[in-house]
Parts: C-alpha cells; sequence; structure tokens
C-alpha cells in the first residue's frame, strides 16, 4: 500500500529544537520586566483586533483548533505566529504573556511557565471535550501540564524521538547503538534535537531518568555522543524537512527521528520505525493560553474545538500525528491506526517510551541542571 505523502510545509520544513537554556530566560525576564517597569514598548507585538485570537506555535498545530465553523460561532479568527524553534513560545509570553492567547509550549515548559506566572489555569468546564481525552494520555502528560492540581496545557497529540530505519537497506534495530555498526558507518543521522539526543545516549550509558542525570552521569553521555557524531555518522541534520530528504535519497538509511516522518519521506523509501530497548524519549503536546489573554473565553473554545471528532481527524490526517480522544481513535484511519496502535497504550507509554519532566532549574546536590544539559550538547556540537 502506498504511503500518503502529505507534508505539512512548516512542521517538516522548518520545526528545530529548544535551545534556550535558564541564563538566556533569566536575560528574557530581566529585559521583559525593565520594559514594563519603564513604559517602553520593547519588541514589537500584534496587537489584538476585535475579531482575532493571536496563535504562537507550531504550523501544522492550528489545524487542529481551526477545523469546521468555530471561527463563525466565536466570531474569532487565528492571527498566526509560527514558530520556528520552541524556545520562541517562551520568549513571546515573556515579552508579554497577555499577547498569546493560545499557544503550544514545548512539552517539559508547560508547568514550569505556569509556576512562573505566564499561562492562565485552564477551565476545564469551559473545554467539554477534555473528558473524550484517552486515560492513559491524561495520566501521563499530568506531570508536565498540572501545576498544584490545575491543568495549563490541554493535550492534543503526542509521539516519541525513536529510530527510524529503511527496511530495504538495514535491519531492524533494536538498540540505539546498532548506529555504531560498522555496516552503518556514515549512514546514520541524528536531528539536532539536543533533549532526544541526550535521553537516548542517556540510556544507554544506564541511566534510569536522563533529565536528572548527575554531572559524571552526563559527561558519560557526552562521550557517547562525540564518539556517535565524530565515528559513526553522516550528519547532524538542523530540521525535520533535512532528515526527510536524506532518507528519500538513501543517503541516510538509520536515524534517530519522529514517526510522521515515515509518512513525509513517501514513497521515496522505505522508512519503518523502531523502539530500541533503551526506549525513546516520549512527548505529549498540548495547548495553553497565556497569562492575562484578552479573550479567554474564545481561546477556550478553541482549545475545545481542538479536541472535538472534527478536529483532533484534521490535525491528525494534515501532520500524520496521533490523536488524543477515544472516539477520535477509533474514528482515525487504517494507516493512523497502524502506526499509533491505540489499542496497546500503555505499552507506547511503559515500554516503548518514556515522557519525561522538565530538568533541574536550580542547584540540587549532584544533579547536572538546565545549563549543564546545554553545554553538553554544545560540546558535541563543537567536537
Amino acid at each position: 500500500m502506498s504511503k500518503d505523502t502529505t507534508q505539512p510545509d512548516g512542521i517538516v520544513r522548518v520545526r528545530q529544537y529548544v535551545d534556550l537554556d535558564r541564563r538566556q530566560l533569566l536575560k528574557t525576564a530581566a529585559a521583559a520586566g525593565a520594559v514594563a517597569a519603564i513604559g517602553l514598548p520593547g519588541l514589537p507585538r500584534k496587537a489584538h483586533a476585535a475579531d482575532s485570537l493571536n496563535y504562537v506555535g507550531w504550523e501544522g498545530y492550528d489545524t487542529f483548533l481551526t477545523e469546521g465553523d468555530i471561527a463563525e460561532s466565536t466570531g474569532k479568527t487565528l492571527q498566526n505566529t509560527y514558530i520556528s524553534s520552541a524556545d520562541e513560545v517562551v520568549t513571546k509570553l515573556r515579552l508579554g504573556a497577555d499577547q498569546v492567547d493560545i499557544c503550544t509550549p514545548y512539552f517539559i515548559h508547560d508547568n514550569f511557565l505556569a509556576a512562573e506566572g505566564l499561562l492562565e489555569p485552564l477551565d476545564i468546564a469551559k473545554i467539554p471535550n477534555f473528558s473524550k481525552i484517552n486515560s492513559t494520555v491524561s495520566e501521563y502528560c499530568k506531570e508536565n501540564m498540572q501545576l498544584e492540581g490545575k491543568w495549563y496545557a490541554a493535550p492534543m497529540t503526542y509521539g516519541s524521538i525513536c529510530m527510524l530505519y529503511n527496511a530495504d537497506k538495514a535491519e531492524k534495530p533494536t538498540s540505539w547503538t546498532d548506529m555504531l555498526k560498522d555496516e552503518y558507518k556514515g549512514k546514520c543521522a541524528i536531528t539536532a534535537d539536543y533533549t532526544g539526543n541526550l535521553f537516548a545516549w542517556g540510556r544507554v550509558a544506564g541511566v534510569k531518568n536522563p533529565h536528572r542525570m548527575t554531572h559524571k552521569e552526563l559527561a558519560k553521555t557526552v562521550e557517547l555522543l562525540i564518539d556517535l557524531k565524530k565515528n559513526h555518522l553522516r550528519t547532524i541534520a538542523p530540521s525535520y524537512g533535512d532528515l526527510v530528504n536524506m532518507l528519500s535519497s538513501g543517503e541516510v538509511v538509520m536515524c534517530q527521528g519522529w514517526e510522521p516522518v515515515t509518512t513525509w519521506v513517501g514513497d521515496g523509501a522505505n522508512i519503518q520505525i523502531a523502539y530500541p530497548k533503551e526506549k525513546s524519549m516520549g512527548f505529549i503536546e498540548g495547548y495553553a493560553i497565556g497569562k492575562g489573554s484578552g479573550d479567554v473565553d474564545a481561546a477556550h473554545a478553541y482549545i475545545n474545538n481542538a479536541l472535538s471528532l472534527k478536529g483532533q481527524l484534521a490535525g491528525a490526517t494534515a501532520n500524520s500525528m496521533p490523536v488524543v480522544t477515544d472516539e477520535a481513535m477509533e474514528k482515525a484511519d487504517d494507516a493512523n491506526k497502524a502506526m499509533y496502535d491505540y489499542a496497546d497504550l500503555s505499552e507506547y507509554f511503559e515500554v516503548k517510551t518514556m515522557v519525561v519532566p522538565m530538568y533541574p532549574v536550580e542547584e540540587d546536590g549532584d544533579l547536572a541542571v538546565w545549563d549543564d544539559y546545554q553545554e553538553a550538547w554544545e560540546k558535541v556540537l563543537k567536537s
């Protein structure tokens, strides 16, 4: 059966990765505070139009929100600011959370941003479709999306930074270390997703939770990644668009990636998914509302629409991503069901993947903090 080669332009072509560290975050916070204190305009911001909501997030993620007649029923259209890296959401919230009606924070940032007072607590009564979210999905996103019993983001899709391989040119990998095999030298790639890379090779190093590494464990992980980069990889792909091109051309036969990539490659190559024994970093993405949003009710209505049957299926079709509500899982097309196996979500979240929390932000004994992870990845890139 031929693959659906639908390729959402933004998320495939330009999606990059979080590169904002704690120091940068604090600088942004200080700048925002100074702007507020002296009454200067700071960075340009989109004004709120009476008939629109400001959306800040990945291109493609808005397709869940906008399906159907939601614009007519609310009297509001989305005014989109598409991001090319995850840190842009943090920056825009810091510089004016009240100008962000709906956003897609990086999943480990949700409760961190909530604690910083940058997100509105969600009124679940205004999101009746929230009750339709699959219980397994709901359970695994609580750690990141809840703070003190309140939800600050509503899950809308999920996935993992898994392994991909060309089934016509490589054996199905069972471990991240299969990329070290001689027969694949110069034929493997990883993306520039430092969180996924440090997770994977932290697990190879024997770390139980790679987001809670000691300094020694992080140093060992860096050693493994430097060896991988210098002696085995063809390249580090800066975006998924680049990765798709290399898989399609046959330059790369095994890589770190993301489930939808198999569809985006299309018939150019027989790309399949593999979940290594060390697990893949899992994530659950969601929508949040900036603190002080000018139209919280309409923002809730759009999020509710994203969790409707039509919203879920529209987003899944447009992006080759999974859905999170039970009714959408039942109605998803055969290709989507085959890729995400909704009948066994417990295995996905317990055996194949691990949904991780935010890195420590402040010093805590011998644990590495957010800055240390950033510096570790920079060391890999410069090696």
